[in-house]
């Protein structure tokens, strides 16, 4: 009876994933990933003595690619800032936008117990209009 008992709870601790073999190192810390994403210009025309220093990007899905392993991702907010945790590694940045990416690291190192910030610029696209030139 003893024995049953003492199989069922080294079963148990090994379903549990609570033991660990001799020799073998628990998983190492995520780093955690954060910043705020704003696009430029903000209009068309600003008024003389307004400058804009963007528009927050929400709901802009940010990809995470770390070689061939899947992508992990996360989404800007309303405000335009975003947060993941992340295994550590290096990973390829893409946002999944139509607009280009003027400043922000687009490769990240991500190690163990890290805190990143990495804020990006995008380029809206929105330009004032050019006059039609005169037909000759």
């Amino acid at each position: 009876m003893k024995n049953v008992l003492l199989g069922a709870v080294v079963l148990l601790a090994v379903a549990c994933g609570a033991y660990r073999f001799p020799g073998e190192s628990p998983a190492p810390a995520a780093g955690s990933v954060s910043g705020r994403v704003l696009a430029v210009p903000c209009a068309p025309v600003e008024k003389p003595g307004t400058s804009c220093a963007g528009r927050p990007v929400p709901n802009l899905e940010i990809d995470y690619l770390d070689g061939a392993k899947d992508a992990q991702r996360t989404y800007t907010d309303a405000a335009g800032r975003y947060s993941i945790s992340l295994p550590p590694a290096t990973y390829a940045v893409t946002l999944k936008t139509y607009m280009r990416v003027l400043s922000g690291p687009l490769k990240l190192e991500v190690g163990a117990g890290s805190i990143t910030v990495a804020d990006y610029l995008l380029d809206s696209g929105i330009r004032v209009p050019v006059a039609a030139l005169p037909n000759s």
